[in-house]
């Protein structure tokens, strides 16, 4: 069959490599919802390895369906392997010994530490997150502990996200212990511990605390030290990339390296001997964080292509990079900074040449390759702020034109003088000037997150997302075809997309629902009437954040049973009362809640003595409930229609017992669970 020619067949000029990224990454992350029977990706998937098979079939590409399809199906068993890593039992009075690394942060009393090196009853475990109230002496880096306590096994996967924050620590467990129950015994500290503690000493000592937690993250890695609403502002204004160690900071590495290395006029092949074991140290001081293992190996790719003589190619480069660490640890595939790394890089890749060919016809060369890597880039995490973020400022575009050549001058700055004063120490003070940069770069932050200008992306599910990457594809220089059917299918897919996006919201309506998020033994409940009025019952914990990143929820309305002042919320008093959709009443820990028809009882006591169960069962029996939560400390047993410590069978309908976290739609029942 030949084809005329107002029409020429389309090709697809990825590499092998990429196939082979991009299948394994699809394979991972499709295997934790096409085997659990999510129709979505049952169709996703029969739709992708159908397309892949036409395809190869049609172009006999037959090396491109082949190695599709095999890591397609290596990824789902990467998953399965790694998930079992993470699938743990808890211990009951085990006795544990394990070593406190540098991730120790001590307020108000008590201790919120690391354990590595871990054994519980004889047996190696992963990492603990430990709690330790009044301790009788100073936990420090290094000390071996042991005691004797529960161990509660960390969900990987929570509030239907991915638990980021355990799985870059290896974290498996988790536990809380009185400091008089502990015996410590003085241990060493290893190298890159003792490096990121002089690091932090010298930044902290030198700088205002705010500017200090932004440059120790620039220098390291490690955002936890970062201040909740300096986070918030980076965040909310799109500039929370710059915190992350990225390609930026490893070329400016690699530059200063080969310019010193130049200097003494060192062998080529040593230069590049030299430039890879300091990378290897910094991603070992940056604890291999993903977005660093893949500005490491594309750096020392491109070094290599250059000292062999060989062409470089960025896509192949990044995909070697993704292989690498996916075949290390599958789990990467849901790590938002993984995911948000590859997905910049790659867009920049992608997009960016296309952006420049048609601004540079109206800015200048080198304004229209800013605007068009700008473009890129936003389009790259877009998906990823949907997903992981709910928002997104219109903003955010001029933010980083702004700041993004601010950080240009202020990191490689930064690092020099962090180099200084580790070697000769009084030059640390010099590091005021950083503090001067990055309190004004906190100040353009802070403008552009105050603005009103947020953007729901709610509207951003997986198939909108679909079309905006096959949007993408078609729109690159990777997808070959005439520039008529190219524009045709680009006009098409982009139709599609908007007309999608537009009008998806008019049929999607969250409705009545409740939601349960549990931690460490706390419960709270978050309910949102139809209207989209919120209200938190109890103690809000720091999963509260995670909710919101589910949920799209960005505040609290009402906050119920809480001592402390919650932002942007109105604080009720307990008793009974009346404020916005909700009628509410407490008694002690238990509330009573009726909105839009629906009567709700919640109670998060710790214990519940003989007596508190016969009130609860007289309750129970006198009024009629939609649904009912009640938290027994010593039979932990949560379900998403009503729980009970005894007699659990009679009233569930859908059980969720174990499983922390979840929330019921009174229209759709399930909204979203934890496995």
């Amino acid at each position: 069959m030949k084809f005329n020619s107002t029409f020429q067949p389309f090709e697809l000029n990825f590499r092998p490599l990429v196939v082979v990224f991009l299948s394994f990454l699809f394979g991972i992350v499709s295997a934790r919802y096409l085997y659990g029977g999510d129709m979505f990706y049952v169709v996703l998937v029969v739709f992708s390895l159908g397309s892949v098979l036409i395809y190869g079939i049609l172009r006999k590409k037959f090396l491109f369906l082949t190695l599709a399809i095999v890591f397609f199906f290596a990824g789902n068993l990467g998953f399965f392997i790694s998930y079992d890593l993470y699938s743990c039992a808890d211990y009951s009075s085990a006795f544990v010994v394990g070593r406190v690394n540098d991730k120790i942060e001590e307020e108000d009393g008590y201790y919120s530490l690391i354990l590595e090196d871990v054994t519980a009853s004889g047996e190696q475990i992963g990492n603990v997150s430990l709690y330790v109230w009044s301790p009788k002496e100073e936990i420090k880096t290094g000390d071996v502990l042991s005691f004797t306590a529960d161990l509660d096994s960390i969900k990987i996967f929570t509030l239907n996200s991915f638990n980021t924050w355990a799985f870059r620590r290896n974290i498996t467990h988790s536990c809380f212990v009185e400091g008089s129950q502990i015996d410590l015994v003085s241990g060493g500290v290893r190298f890159d511990e003792k490096a990121r503690m002089k690091i932090k000493d010298l930044i902290y000592s030198n700088m205002s605390e705010k500017s200090a937690s932004v440059a120790y993250a620039l220098v390291t890695g490690d955002q936890a030290m970062v201040e909740l609403d300096v986070n918030q502002s980076y965040r909310n204004s799109g500039l929370i990339h710059i915190l992350s160690v990225s390609g930026l900071h490893i070329t400016f590495l690699a530059t200063l390296v080969a310019w010193i290395l130049k200097l003494l006029k060192v062998n080529r092949y040593i230069n590049f001997g030299i430039t890879f074991c300091i990378f290897l140290l910094y991603s070992y001081i940056c604890d291999f964080l993903p977005s660093v293992v893949r500005a490491v190996i594309m750096g020392l790719i491109f070094i290599a292509s250059g000292l062999f003589g060989k062409a470089y190619d960025g896509l192949s480069s990044l995909s070697i990079a993704g292989i690498l660490s996916l075949f290390i640890s599958p789990l990467y595939a849901f790590d938002v900074g993984f995911l948000m790394s590859y997905a910049c890089v790659g867009a920049i890749y992608v997009l960016q040449p296309v952006f420049s060919k048609y601004l540079r016809k109206i800015f200048p060369n080198k304004v229209a390759d800013l605007f068009a890597l700008s473009f890129a880039t936003q389009i790259g995490i877009l998906p990823f702020l949907a997903s992981f973020f709910s928002t997104l400022n219109l903003l955010s575009f001029f933010s980083n034109l702004i700041v993004v050549p601010i950080f240009a001058i202020l990191f490689p700055a930064l690092i020099i003088l962090v180099l200084l004063g580790l070697l000769i120490g009084p030059a640390g003070v010099m590091l005021i000037s950083i503090d001067w940069g990055l309190q004004i770069v906190l100040v353009i932050a802070s403008f552009f997150a105050s603005t009103d200008l947020q953007l729901s992306l709610n509207a951003l599910d997986p198939i909108a997302i679909t079309l905006l990457y096959m949007v993408c594809i078609v729109a690159s220089y990777f997808f070959m075809a005439s520039i008529r059917t190219k524009y045709a299918v680009t006009v098409l897919l982009s139709t599609l997309f908007a007309l999608f996006t537009l009008l998806s919201p008019l049929f999607y309506t969250r409705g009545s629902q409740v939601s349960v998020i549990e931690t460490y033994g706390t419960y709270n409940m978050v309910v949102e009437s139809n209207s989209g009025q919120t209200l938190c019952l109890g103690q809000p914990s720091f999963k509260i954040n995670d909710y919101f990143k589910v949920s799209g929820v960005n505040h609290f309305d009402y906050v119920l049973g809480s001592a402390v002042q919650i932002e942007d919320a109105v604080m009720l008093a307990t008793g009974e009362g009346q404020a916005g959709d909700f009628y509410y009443k407490t008694d002690g820990s238990s509330f009573i809640v009726e909105f839009d028809g629906i009567k709700i009882f919640f109670t998060n006591d710790e214990s519940i003595s003989y007596n508190d169960k016969e009130r609860l069962r007289e309750i129970l029996a006198q009024q009629t409930f939609d649904f009912v939560f009640i938290k027994d400390y010593e039979y932990p047993i949560s379900k998403s229609y009503i729980a009970t410590s005894d007699e659990e069978e009679m009233y569930a309908d859908i059980s969720m017992k174990n499983l922390g976290n979840f929330t019921y739609n009174f229209e759709k029942k399930l909204a979203w669970g934890i496995d």
